[in-house]
């Protein structure tokens, strides 16, 4: 592909959206300023909505010219629709975008910047902001991060590893390069525990991301953070209350271990998962650390390490059999 001529697919993967939200996301992508030569579709993959997703979601879109596509998975995750994404698309670079993410209008534009400028990419992404309509309370703030917001500062950061860094976009926003997201199809075929990660069936498991940012470094490319880029996360005021939470915190303890399995093979248990007076001092540490920040934050990471550990005698039993 050109450099002077870029092309990218923003696929959007979906689940009983919020409409109006979904309204907002797609006014931010049809407004994009793009340099002339410089082009986009939209694809929106949805993933077993009730009732279904209809074409109408594009809205008034021909006169801009953009072509626009919709396609249904059939099989319930946030995994098997973002590979439904990659397999339903053929341009070099992807933008995936969540139905709740707003790109700020110069978005794309900059990101064909970076792609131009910083060919050893593989996958990058910016700021994940809230916006100045929603305010969470007080004692949600050290959830932030695992709900999707993100801001690391005004230096851009990029890194070849397969270790998570603030180097590792989320999937929101994230550009992905076609070698990492054939990386992530051949993945997805290696074991039945792939599509155990990310939302599936009411189950809050994360770290589909991670695994898709991942396999950049398998590939020889790079991961960056590109401050330059911008959009507002609209979550669910929902998001905040505290049983989701917990149960969040809890799924990712889950996913954490299950990620690790899949990039790094059978993993052996620490050492105060494996004795109850070390697992003790673990929650001592844990209660020490997490008061400084908030009560149900400390019970967040109880509950991390609770999934973490259940998952890990899950696994050791499965290889017992």
């Amino acid at each position: 592909m050109m450099l002077n001529k870029m092309h990218v697919d923003i696929c959007i993967c979906t689940h009983n959206p919020r409409i109006d939200v979904l309204g907002r996301v797609m006014k931010s992508i049809f407004k994009q300023q793009v340099t002339e030569g410089h082009t986009f579709s939209v694809l929106v993959v949805d993933n077993l909505s009730d009732p279904p997703i209809s074409e109408s979601i594009f809205g008034k879109t021909n006169s801009l010219k953009i072509k626009t596509k919709l396609i249904q998975e059939p099989s319930a995750g946030i995994a098997r629709a973002r590979a439904a994404a990659a397999n339903a698309t053929s341009a070099e670079w992807i933008l995936f975008v969540d139905d709740d993410n707003e790109l700020k209008l110069d978005y794309v534009s900059k990101g064909f910047d970076i792609i131009r400028d910083h060919p050893k990419l593989g996958c990058f992404g910016g700021k994940l902001l809230l916006p100045d309509s929603i305010h969470p309370p007080a004692w949600t703030k050290p959830f932030l991060p695992y709900l999707g917001i993100k801001d690391f500062g005004e230096e851009r950061i990029e890194r070849l590893s397969e270790e998570w860094g603030p180097w590792e976009p989320p999937t929101a926003g994230a550009f992905v390069h076609r070698d990492v997201l054939q990386e992530y199809l051949r993945r997805s075929t290696k074991s039945d525990n792939f599509f155990r990660l990310g939302e599936t069936a009411g189950k809050l498991r994360r770290c589909e991301d991670s695994m898709l940012m991942r396999g950049a470094a398998s590939v020889g490319r790079t991961n960056a953070y590109e401050p330059s880029l911008v959009l507002w996360h609209h979550l669910d005021p929902a998001r905040f209350r505290f049983r989701y939470l917990i149960r969040l915190m809890y799924g990712y303890g889950v996913s954490q271990v299950i990620l690790e399995s899949l990039c790094k093979g059978s993993q052996r248990s620490p050492e105060y998962y494996n004795s109850g007076s070390k697992f003790l001092t673990l929650v001592k540490l844990i209660t020490l650390i997490g008061s400084a920040k908030s009560v149900p934050y400390t019970i967040g990471m109880l509950a991390y390490h609770l999934g973490a550990m259940r998952e890990r005698f899950s696994q050791k039993s499965d290889s017992d059999l």
